[in-house]
């Protein structure tokens, strides 16, 4: 049991095994390195995460969605001649699901790309998200650097 335990536990510089991180498999997928996968530049490397960079991924998706609510949603809402409601702009996050992309960067830095997307995709955790034309807030991409624990903004349909 000891030697279970042991192999288990994560160390400080991380896990490639991302199934061994306690998150919510039924709203989140954390995909392997793959550069056939285009959310992972040909030049990057793997990436382990720890159980915190799942905390400050967590804590700066609540940041970019209330940015974009506060900050770009009321300026949707104007470019549509202010015929919708703002609540039809507004991005809410326990309707989305989401796909997490981790690498390390060529500078070193450690990257997340991170999709979210309100649709009924069904093979969500096998596949990358692929939008249609004109997704709208249907989905986004949120890249975030988890070495600055900083992020980029909120980027959805035509908006962000």
């Amino acid at each position: 049991m000891t030697t279970c335990l042991l192999s288990c536990q994560q160390n400080s510089s991380g896990i490639l095994e991302y199934q061994n991180l306690d998150f919510d498999t039924n709203k989140i997928v954390i995909f392997g390195w793959d550069t056939t996968k285009y959310r992972f530049p040909t030049n990057s490397e793997p990436l382990p995460l720890t159980h915190d960079d799942l905390l400050v991924t967590d804590s700066l998706i609540k940041d970019g969605i209330d940015s974009f609510n506060t900050n770009i949603s009321p300026k949707m809402v104007d470019a549509f001649d202010r015929k919708f409601s703002v609540d039809n702009f507004v991005i809410k996050e326990e309707k989305y699901k989401y796909q997490y992309y981790p690498y390390k960067d060529v500078n070193g830095q450690r990257i997340m790309t991170i999709i979210g997307f309100s649709t009924d995709f069904q093979s969500w955790k096998e596949k990358m998200y692929q939008p249609g034309l004109h997704y709208g807030i249907r989905m986004f991409e949120l890249k975030i650097n988890l070495s600055e624990k900083i992020r980029d903004n909120l980027i959805s349909g035509d908006f962000g």
